[in-house]
């Protein structure tokens, strides 16, 4: 396979279903090493089996939430005991509310936590790969970006909005802090994909038409290798790939 992953290590939260399962199932395809980190142990630990049996490759699940910094910093240390340098991080793991409500009918805590885990999980797992990604010149960031179109519409689902958003800002400061290191950090737009989390919100109810996950899956795979022609920080769309 022309440019293949083998031999590479990558990191995929939320890897247990949905988007971040289907990119962690191509990366495997392509033969690179993974930690596969969830919130639900059984769904990695499971994903982590079938890749191994079907692919040959090395898998780590994880079972852990993004939030929690301690939690990060000992899956990093046995991820490099146990598989190498990291050379990919895909944050993938998100979540929404569970209904469409207007800010001052929700409980805070509930929107904040929405917002710990679609901006300060991403924080924390770039804090964690940057410095060794630095050391060694290379290395690779997806984050997994949204156009908040359901927001726009209902008006209802704030720390989802305002946390996709940030996620692009992150991006965006990350990018120019990274330049001449080569270690590159884009947002990813995966579409429309039915997903657990977009089949609970009920202003997709009539959609008929979906993007595919698996395009998101080839895009990730496709920066991995470096290649791509949008620059660090820049925005990828995996509908138009």
């Amino acid at each position: 396979m022309t440019d293949s992953l083998r031999g590479r290590v990558g990191i995929v939260t939320g890897a247990g279903r949905g988007i971040g399962r289907a990119i962690a199932a191509n990366l495997a395809a392509e033969g690179m090493a993974l930690v596969l980190i969830s919130r639900t142990g059984a769904q990695v630990r499971q994903l982590a089996d079938e890749l191994a049996e079907q692919f040959g490759t090395r898998c780590l699940p994880a079972a852990i939430d993004v939030t929690d910094h301690a939690a990060i910093e000992r899956v990093m240390m046995h991820a490099e005991q146990q598989l190498g340098a990291i050379d990919l991080l895909v944050n993938s793991a998100g979540i929404v509310e569970e209904a469409p409500t207007p800010l001052w009918l929700t409980d805070p805590d509930v929107t904040w936590r929405v917002v710990e885990t679609n901006l300060r999980g991403p924080m924390l797992m770039a804090h964690a790969v940057l410095p060794a990604m630095i050391a060694r010149g290379r290395g690779h960031i997806v984050n997994l970006g949204s156009r908040t179109r359901a927001a726009t519409l209902t008006g209802g689902y704030t720390g989802y909005a305002v946390s996709k958003r940030a996620l692009t800002a992150l991006t965006e400061s990350l990018a120019p802090a990274l330049q001449n290191t080569g270690v590159v950090v884009v947002d990813v737009l995966p579409g429309l994909v039915r997903t657990g989390l977009t089949t609970s919100m009920p202003v997709w109810d009539n959609v008929t038409e979906w993007n595919s996950g698996s395009d998101t899956a080839r895009v990730v795979a496709d920066v991995a290798r470096g290649c791509y022609d949008e620059r660090s920080g820049e925005v990828i769309d995996a509908t138009q790939n």
